[in-house]
């Protein structure tokens, strides 16, 4: 919208439309429209970014500062618990409190199954909520933002190598799954960890990454994408993720029982060895035919 305020529809029964209740919006023709709130983030505020989870949506603010409401069984609203937000008419707007994240904001925040996270402007990466298998990247399997003095600084930032950033180019640099995450890093390469469901995280083998600790930073491998080839943004579905390559190609490893690794058969790609690298072929999106962007959902 050109006012950079935001309308949320469909699915509600977390609040995760942002709209004081849980009533359904988009299944009756008359909750769309001029009858459809515009979500309150409040007074004066504007929207940047936006990316709705499974229950739960965050938003980066114009001031760089980011909200969550929906679904927080795991934390993954950021705010010290695991109390629902949006549901109710008076917990948006001014009474819906920012994520603290430390002393930096946020430029770009992607929400996965019950947990979320965030490119700082310094170019670290912070995630907060569910961690069942690592995905918040912290080397063990402990939630985040669930519970007293878990976030702001007491929330540690992902090591991603040794002078290593998240690369702060326009678009998808950073993907949540449903259990795995990814980040483009400045010099292009792309580092995955959490669950391997399928090969997930593109490393030949299906072993999980970051539940434990010394699994992540220098010793996590970028993910091998052929010979020369570089990302620019990545996208991560239920078990599978997608990068876009500078080239404006499309590659995608992992699950692969819908299609949605788009190679013309169902077998999975990165969950053992030989199947990444060269030997991953781009997606064919026709003849002379390149992405703008990427995006990746359950099994698409």
């Amino acid at each position: 919208m050109n006012t950079n305020q935001i309308k949320c529809w469909g699915l509600n029964k977390a609040g995760q439309l942002g709209l004081g209740d849980v009533a359904i919006r988009g299944i009756n023709p008359a909750t769309m429209g001029d009858a459809l709130p515009l979500v309150a983030v409040g007074q004066g505020r504007s929207v940047r970014a936006l990316s709705a989870g499974s229950g739960h949506t965050c938003a980066v603010l114009e001031t760089n500062q980011v909200k969550c409401w929906g679904s927080n069984i795991a934390g993954q609203l950021g705010q010290n618990d695991t109390v629902t937000r949006g549901d109710g008419p008076t917990e948006m707007g001014l009474n819906l409190p920012v994520i603290q994240l430390g002393t930096r904001v946020a430029t770009v925040v992607s929400t996965g199954y019950q947990y979320g996270c965030a490119r700082l402007s310094n170019g670290q990466m912070k995630c907060w909520g569910r961690n069942d298998f690592g995905q918040l990247g912290q080397g063990d399997k402990l939630n985040r933002g669930h519970t007293f003095d878990t976030m702001g600084d007491n929330l540690a930032p992902i090591s991603l190598g040794t002078n290593r950033s998240v690369y702060s180019g326009v678009g998808s640099v950073i993907a949540t799954g449903q259990a795995h995450s990814c980040a483009v890093l400045d010099n292009k390469q792309v580092k995955c960890w959490g669950a391997s469901t399928s090969g997930a995280l593109g490393q030949g083998d299906t072993l999980t990454r970051g539940d434990q600790a010394g699994e992540l930073g220098d010793v996590l491998p970028a993910v091998n994408l052929g010979t020369g080839k570089l990302a620019l943004e990545v996208a991560a579905g239920a078990n599978h993720t997608c990068v876009r390559l500078s080239t404006n190609e499309i590659k995608c490893w992992g699950a692969n029982d819908k299609g949605q690794l788009g190679l013309g058969d169902a077998l999975a790609r990165g969950d053992a060895a030989g199947e990444m690298g060269d030997l991953l072929p781009v997606v064919n999106l026709g003849t002379g035919k390149t992405a703008l962007q990427v995006g990746a959902g359950t099994a698409f």
